[in-house]
């Protein structure tokens, strides 16, 4: 690279490459969970010459990328010239335009015949490690003279995360998962398997590159968190100072499992709960069993315009309701009034108070009379789930094979009531309900022997008191209707029984989440802390190896320094340890609600210094969503880029600084919104068949801050 800091952006391929009908295991994963399919993505497999030009417009001069190995290598030993030419062609379009070219090997994703290899072990098999060494070694054999720079693993730290999941956790971040039988300390065995067995892989990677091209640079991205450097200490210590794995193995209850089992009002919730990213913060849910959309509900006569961004009407919504947390986005610029029930927003809209109720269409349907119209909103969809509270693991297993098996005979759950809105259970696949018991939960409620669920009835179809006079047929319930159904059927795994008890509770959509929980809520956030920053997963264990001080159960000697360059992601941070919960925000990918510290980035940067004296430092990643924490995009970059520029000013040797990233991307998963988009420039990857990329402040700003540090010749 030239002698001053080099500027780069950044892509990925699971994340940009349009999808060609060839698995990886992030493919399986997001249809598995029901999650956004990357599909065309941003089509950067067709056009990478646009947007590396867009970046080398930018004044960019490095460019990252990855290599989809599912692409590369198909099946086991079997390899893609077509695939291989493609990369070749795009390389060598960035080495014409001038680029330094860096490449991620493995990004968050691998061939499926990996992840079977070892009879389902993947990166837990102790093959792996030879596995990507042969992969790292055709891919410098065939393509080595045209990269400068290789990230073999990224982010080697989370990848953790496939493999263990908080207490707090609706499930796995990411792939592969473990069943739930497993228990936390089955989890943290397979953390202490993944752990030496991805250093040895990385280890084994760079020596095959060096065989080919000595001179190489050969790095990994570890995410670092920002912490109060204090408890940074306290925490790497727990890894440093690990005497066995017997001994982190006991710390893995306290990441898995609540100390101490909640009792709330009621066992579960299943009551038109809306799943969103603030809710998972106060209860573990469900899989979806109905989903719905938002909608108007309007007098008829009314035509809602085709742009609402400037529409400057009254609009009812309800308290506690996905409406009323959405409704600034969908009417921006609305009076927006706030209704304790529907009744009460029903009786202003029929007396012209307000022009429209902005709630789920499931609610409104049954009113799209007399007058009355509903009106679906674009991109609006709900998902109804079954909300616990944290920690009851076991009790949110038998509910989701209750969900499944009231599936398996109801396929599809239309009725009169409900057929213009999107209603198919999600397909989670086959819960295995073996050893799944590993909280006290479930065991307190069968030894109660009634299930308390809390309900809100006045939904026609979905949940209705029964009429007076008509004697149910198969059971003594007061109430009917889909979740009741869904209830019966969550209560027979539960309890274990064909006539299972339930005492229905009838609770009003502001007491719902509350319902599910105990006073212990108040301890939440200290709670997440200890389980994130009291066992070793909180470390940045990759550094520690690499700088030798991890015990040899952990890091193969051989793996001691096999680093070529110092290689890190940094995004987010508190500076004090009372803030700590916030960051489960971003381990849940909650990013626009994650804590933005700018100011210890440059003391992150001295420290790696520190740690490796002799070794270039590059931030392969550092990035923001539209806006977090009160940082737009344009605003953060300028922050942190001020901070690399003051650890240089230090003397720490920062090689290069690299944006994610150089458009809108699929985010593992996510909807594609403000919580996902890291681009620089955006691309309206839903509804714009097009893909344009289109400029922001953000890239208008990173192109003055490059401008700036340009060094004149």
């Amino acid at each position: 690279m030239q002698d001053s800091m080099s500027f780069g952006v950044a892509t990925a391929d699971h994340q940009c490459e349009a999808y060609d009908g060839n698995d990886d295991i992030r493919d399986l994963w997001e249809r598995a969970r029901g999650l956004t399919l990357r599909g065309r993505a941003t089509d950067f497999w067709n056009r990478y010459r646009e947007d590396i030009d867009l970046a080398k417009n930018l004044g960019c001069t490095a460019f990252r990328l990855s290599l989809s190995w599912a692409r590369l290598e198909p099946q086991a030993g079997v390899w893609n010239d077509d695939a291989f030419a493609h990369y070749r062609d795009l390389l060598v379009y960035l080495r014409d335009s001038g680029f330094h070219a860096i490449v991620t090997l493995h990004h968050n994703t691998w061939p499926l015949h990996v992840q079977a290899a070892g009879n389902g072990a993947g990166l837990l098999d102790v093959g792996f490690p030879a596995r990507l060494e042969t992969f790292a070694s055709k891919v410098a054999e065939r393509l080595g003279d045209l990269i400068d720079s290789y990230v073999t693993i990224n982010e080697p730290n989370q990848l953790v995360y496939g493999f263990i999941k908080g207490f707090w956790m609706r499930a796995y971040p990411m792939p592969p998962g473990l069943p739930p039988s497993a228990t936390p300390e089955m989890q943290m065995d397979a953390v202490l398997t993944l752990i030496p067995n991805l250093l040895r892989a990385h280890t084994r990677a760079r020596a095959a590159i060096h065989q080919h091209y000595p001179n190489a640079k050969v790095g990994a991205n570890p995410l670092v968190l920002g912490l109060p450097r204090w408890l940074q200490n306290i925490v790497d210590r727990l890894a440093t100072h690990a005497k066995s794995p017997a001994q982190l193995r006991s710390h893995a209850a306290r990441f898995g499992q609540q100390t101490f089992t909640e009792r709330g009002a009621v066992d579960l919730v299943i009551a038109q709960l809306t799943m969103t990213h603030a809710r998972m913060e106060h209860v573990l849910f469900s899989q979806a069993y109905f989903t719905t959309q938002l909608s108007a509900l309007h007098a008829a006569a009314t035509v809602l315009p085709q742009q609402r961004l400037n529409w400057k009407a009254d609009v009812g919504v309800i308290n506690a309701t996905q409406g009323a947390n959405s409704v600034d986005g969908s009417f921006p610029d609305a009076i927006v009034h706030f209704y304790t029930d529907l009744p009460t927003a029903l009786a202003a809209l029929r007396r012209g108070e307000i022009a429209l109720i902005f709630h789920d269409a499931a609610m409104l349907q049954a009113y799209a009379t007399e007058g009355l119209a509903l009106t679906p909103m674009p991109g609006t969809a709900s998902h109804y789930a079954v909300a616990t509270a944290l920690g009851h693991h076991s009790v949110l297993d038998a509910i989701d094979r209750g969900i499944i098996a009231y599936r398996a005979v109801h396929p599809t759950l239309g009725d009169t009531h409900t057929r213009d809105t999107l209603h198919t259970l999600g397909n989670a696949g086959t819960i295995d309900a073996a050893g799944s018991e590993h909280d006290a939960a479930l065991a307190a409620i069968r030894k109660r022997g009634v299930l308390r669920v809390g309900i809100h009835p006045g939904v026609d179809g979905l949940c209705m008191r029964r009429t007076p006079g008509i004697a149910p047929q198969d059971n003594e319930y007061p109430y009917e209707g889909l979740e009741i159904d869904l209830a019966v059927a969550i209560a027979k795994e539960i309890l274990q029984s064909e006539h299972p008890r339930i005492e229905f509770v009838p609770l009003q959509l502001n007491e719902r989440l509350r319902a599910a929980r105990s006073w212990l809520c108040v301890f939440d956030g200290i709670r997440r802390s200890w389980a994130m920053f009291g066992t070793m997963v909180g470390t940045n264990w990759w550094n520690l190896a690499m700088q030798g001080k991890l015990p040899e159960f952990l890091c193969p000697p051989e793996c001691v320094g096999a680093l070529d360059f110092v290689g890190l992601d940094y995004y987010w941070g508190v500076p004090s340890i009372w803030q700590m919960q916030r960051l489960a925000a971003a381990s849940e990918c909650r990013y626009s609600q994650a804590p933005v510290w700018p100011g210890i980035l440059e003391h992150v940067l001295n420290e790696a210094h520190e740690q490796f004296p002799d070794k270039p430092i590059i931030v392969i990643e550092n990035g923001c969503v539209t806006s977090a924490d009160g940082f737009s995009r344009a605003k953060y970059l300028e922050a942190h880029v001020a901070e690399v520029d003051r650890a240089i000013a230090r003397g720490v040797p920062v090689e290069a600084y690299l944006c994610w990233s150089i458009t809108s991307n699929r985010e593992w998963g996510l909807p594609f919104d403000d919580n996902s988009d890291f681009g620089l420039y955006h691309i309206d990857l839903d509804t714009d068949p097009q893909l344009t990329r289109t400029p922001t402040e953000a890239s208008a700003r990173y192109a003055k801050i490059i401008e700036e540090h340009r060094v004149a010749p």
